[in-house]
C-alpha cells in the first residue's frame, strides 16, 4: 500500500497524542470513547506512514520512540492551528498583541466627519490599527471594491441595498446649506432669487452630473449658473475664497472643510440624504471588523446627537 502525508488526518493526530500522553492503547481507547482494535488499527495506519514504530513495548507498558517524541509538539502546534480555522479570533482594541489593518473607501466629508474621530480614537488604544483610505466614486465601484476585497467596508451616501452580499447600517442624515464669502455678498442667498442670480460651485465624484437641486430649480422653471466644479470638497474652499461664487454642501462641513465661512438655509427645499456604512458578507463575524464597525456607529451616533441639540 502506498502511503504519504496527505494520508494523516486530524482523527489519527489525535489518536497519536493520546497514547503518547496516556503511555497506553488501552487508555487512549477509553478516553477517546472508541474500541481497542480501532485505536490499534489507526495506530497500525500511523506507523506505515511515518515509517516509525512510534511506540514500543517498554516492560508491561509502552514507551515512545525518538521520532514519537519530535513529532509530539509539532502535532500539537498543528492541531491547535487546526482547531483555531474553526474559531473566530477575538479582538482587545487594549491588547497591543492584537491587530486592525483596515481599507475603507470614503470621500474627504466622510473622513472631515467621521474618519477623523475615528482615526483619533484608534491611536488612542493599544492594539495595533491602521488604516488605508480609497475614494468612493459610484456605487458601482464601491460594490465592485467591496466584493474583490480592495476594500473592507465604505462609509458613502446611502446608494440602496439592492445588493445581496453587501450589508448596509444606516449611520446618520445629513442636508444641505449654502457657503459664501460675507466679504463678496451684502445679502446671503437666502432667497429664489438671489440664490439663483448668484455663481455656483458644484463638487461631482463621478461622471453622473445630475444634480438634486438642478432637478428640483427645473421643476419651477429656474435655474442656476456653475462656474466651478470639483471632484472633491477639499479643493473647494480655497478655489472660491475672494469670490461672489457659493457652494451649497453639507451642514456637517461647516466646523471642518469650509470653516470660515458664512452660512445660510439654501431656498431649494431638498429632503435629507442618509449616510451608511457597507461591507460585503465575508466580513461579517470577523470580530476586529464588528468593533471597527460599532465605533463608526457610536461616533456616527454622537454626531447626529450633537446636530439636534444646536
Amino acid at each position: 500500500m502506498n502511503n504519504d502525508e496527505l494520508d494523516l488526518d486530524f482523527r489519527l493526530l489525535r489518536l497519536f497524542l493520546t497514547i503518547y500522553d496516556q503511555g497506553s492503547v488501552t487508555v487512549a481507547a477509553v478516553t477517546l470513547g472508541v474500541g481497542q482494535p480501532t485505536v490499534s488499527h489507526g495506530l497500525e495506519r500511523l506507523r506505515q506512514i511515518v515509517g516509525d514504530p512510534l511506540f514500543v513495548r517498554a516492560g508491561r507498558g509502552i514507551t515512545p520512540t525518538a521520532h514519537a517524541h519530535d513529532m509530539a509538539p509539532r502535532i500539537r502546534r498543528l492541531m491547535e492551528d487546526m482547531r483555531s480555522l474553526t474559531r473566530i479570533g477575538q479582538f482587545d482594541p487594549h491588547n497591543p498583541q492584537h491587530s486592525l489593518h483596515c481599507t475603507i473607501g470614503a470621500n474627504d466629508y466622510e473622513a472631515a466627519v467621521v474618519l477623523s474621530a475615528l482615526f483619533a480614537r484608534a491611536q488612542s488604544l493599544a492594539a495595533d490599527i491602521t488604516f488605508k483610505i480609497r475614494p468612493v466614486r459610484s456605487k458601482q465601484d464601491m460594490i465592485g471594491k467591496l466584493r474583490d476585497g480592495k476594500m473592507d467596508m465604505a462609509i458613502t451616501v446611502d446608494y440602496g441595498g439592492d445588493a445581496s452580499d453587501i450589508v448596509q447600517r444606516s449611520l446618520f442624515d445629513e442636508n444641505v446649506q449654502c457657503y459664501f464669502d460675507p466679504r463678496f455678498h451684502p445679502e446671503p442667498p437666502d432667497t429664489l432669487d438671489r440664490y439663483c442670480a448668484a455663481s455656483h460651485a458644484r463638487v461631482v465624484f463621478d461622471e453622473d452630473e445630475g444634480s438634486a437641486i438642478d432637478a428640483e430649480l427645473e421643476k419651477q422653471g429656474r435655474s442656476r449658473r456653475t462656474v466651478l466644479q470639483v471632484a472633491t470638497f477639499d479643493n473647494l474652499p480655497r478655489l472660491i475664497a475672494g469670490t461672489r461664487v457659493i457652494a451649497t454642501l453639507p451642514i456637517r462641513l461647516a466646523d471642518s472643510v469650509m470653516a470660515g465661512y458664512a452660512v445660510c438655509h439654501c431656498p431649494v427645499a431638498l429632503p435629507s440624504y442618509r449616510f451608511c456604512q457597507s461591507w460585503h458578507v465575508r466580513n461579517a463575524a470577523s470580530h476586529s471588523h464588528q468593533w471597527l464597525r460599532d465605533e463608526i456607529f457610536r461616533i456616527s451616533r454622537a454626531i447626529d446627537g450633537a446636530k439636534h441639540k444646536v
